[in-house]
């Protein structure tokens, strides 16, 4: 937007907020708005904005710069929608650098309403198959192809009062697979030897939060923690030996 651009937006601004406008609005306002062209959805902006009601019912609406590139922006946002359309792939094959430039062109008529966009579409085709090898290692042989249940639709899970009590997202919505925490409250740490008490953490285990976000965790069981304790008992203690 040049000096004269932003001289006609400035009077399309007057229409609604009768503001005098000047040379020197026009030199501030184009260089508030360099790299916004004065285009129908700079206009619509204007409009858009002195057609909302004030958050508080007697205040003067009075639009400035920020106010203009927000609700341009805001109006090719909901051309493009909650996610982005897909690519229109070329009869030729492209560079690189050709990809990003058609790849922005595209994105750019859509939210400038010059073309629709094509929605994403679904992906067809199986899974590859050392992901479906190690899913059947991992949960059985019936892995693949069952239904995998919505934790939203756990119905056992909100018809029980004491678990819908404390369930919640996150690591605390788990028991804790390290220490055993129950659900809603926090890790703790063992007595480490000595008579103190457990105490809480701040921070959940991170198998924990690996567990709450889908993942297998496998935690060592109390005969290999005792086993590898054992070991490095012997092993400092030879050290300890070697060294003397």
């Amino acid at each position: 937007m040049d000096r004269g651009d932003a001289a006609e937006l400035l009077g399309y601004c007057a229409a609604f907020d009768n503001r005098t406008v000047g040379k020197v609005d026009a030199v501030a306002w184009a260089a508030s708005l360099h790299d916004v062209p004065l285009d129908d959805d700079t206009t619509a902006a204007v409009a858009r904005y002195y057609g909302t009601a004030p958050e508080r019912a007697g205040d003067r609406l009075w639009i400035q710069p920020h106010h203009v590139r927000a609700g341009r922006l805001a109006i090719r946002q909901e051309r493009l929608g909650t996610t982005l359309p897909a690519y229109e792939i070329p009869a030729e094959v492209e560079t690189g650098a050709e990809f990003v430039a058609r790849r922005r062109a595209q994105l750019d008529d859509v939210a400038a309403g010059r073309a629709v966009g094509t929605p994403i579409g679904r992906l067809d085709g199986g899974p590859a198959p050392g992901f479906v090898k190690e899913l059947k290692r991992r949960f059985g042989d019936d892995a693949v192809g069952r239904e995998v249940p919505d934790p939203a639709d756990d119905v056992a899970a909100e018809a029980d009062p004491a678990v819908a009590a404390v369930r919640r997202p996150g690591p605390l919505g788990v028991e804790c697979p390290n220490c055993g925490a129950a659900i809603g409250r926090p890790c703790r740490v063992g007595n480490l030897g000595n008579d103190r008490r457990p105490r809480e953490l701040r921070t959940p285990h991170s198998a924990r939060g690996r567990l709450a976000a889908g993942e297998v965790v496998e935690v060592e069981s109390a005969e290999d923690i005792e086993r590898r304790r054992a070991y490095y008992l012997e092993h400092f203690a030879r050290r300890a030996g070697e060294a003397s």
